[in-house]
């Protein structure tokens, strides 16, 4: 009986290891890690220039754990910084000169080699401007091969412009020697920080069941763009609301629907949301 129960562990963990799975949902407090990739303007040429390790601000990516919220943005500070540069900025135009490749990510380590992996979460807003791209992936990087993906790419996938989003790889995808990454990727030229506000961003989220963002109930947010007063009409009872910045800061609340003084908010982008008994139903807002 002895030797049964032996055999039979064994077999049991076996059978857990080759199924062994690992469901990651964002979280902003996971230790994010940047990386810049610089590409030559295709006007240029196209090539690639460097990469290097970045600074979270500097690719302008900013956690806010207390909304458990990312936002993802353009990259400024190379244009700042290097205003006469040729390099960085074309002293004609006066336009950034060159493509950025932002990552955003976590490495989660060893561990998850040999394991499925879904990573998944949500896209809470996004007001991106034309010309700039926002992904999320999964890479496994391949120290043996220059560190290039090993997926070749095959799990990198454009961001939805509002609602949940997921990607998976399996076990034999993943397997033991590869450097494992989840996050999310913001290219675009590097741009002027006077330009910060019309090129928005996207801000994202934990993965939920569905309740926001809701299709079958009609909610209206008007004026918009306002400069100093706005209305939300819903077809039912209203219970609430909040308007929230782009980096996730609660601007106002309140109850009153009707005539709501957003006069000393900055000029600028904002969400609001909307607090219904059916759920939560969020909605872009300008204040010119």
């Amino acid at each position: 009986m002895k030797k049964i129960i032996t055999l039979f562990s064994l077999s049991t963990l076996i059978f857990s290891q080759s199924f062994a799975q690992n469901n990651v949902a964002f979280s902003a407090s996971d230790n994010w890690i940047a990386y810049m990739n610089v590409f030559h303007l295709p006007s240029n040429g196209g090539g690639y220039a460097f990469g290097s390790p970045w600074a979270l601000p500097d690719v302008k990516s900013t956690p806010n754990t207390s909304t458990n919220t990312i936002l993802l943005q353009p990259n400024f500070n190379t244009y700042a910084a290097n205003l006469a540069d040729t390099f960085w900025v074309n002293q004609t135009t006066m336009l950034g000169n060159k493509d950025m490749e932002a990552l955003t990510f976590v490495e989660p380590g060893a561990s998850f080699n040999g394991q499925d992996l879904t990573f998944s979460g949500k896209v809470i807003a996004s007001t991106l401007a034309a010309g700039y791209t926002a992904q999320f992936f999964i890479k496994a990087l391949d120290p043996a091969n220059g560190y290039a993906d090993a997926l070749g790419g095959s799990k990198v996938f454009p961001l939805p412009t509002s609602g949940n989003f997921t990607v998976s790889a399996t076990a034999a995808q993943l397997p033991a020697g590869l450097l494992i990454q989840y996050g999310f990727i913001i290219r675009g030229t590097n741009a002027n920080p006077s330009t910060e506000i019309a090129l928005g961003g996207v801000v994202i989220g934990a993965p939920n069941a569905g309740i926001d963002d809701l299709t079958n109930v009609n909610v209206s947010v008007y004026p918009n763009p306002s400069n100093d007063v706005v209305t939300i009409n819903a077809d039912e009872e209203v219970l609430g609301y909040e308007i929230v910045s782009v980096s996730g800061q609660v601007a106002l609340t309140g109850k009153n629907t009707q005539g709501i003084d957003i006069s000393g908010l900055d000029a600028g982008t904002y969400f609001v949301r909307v607090n219904l008994a059916s759920g939560v139903s969020t909605h872009k807002l300008i204040k010119n």
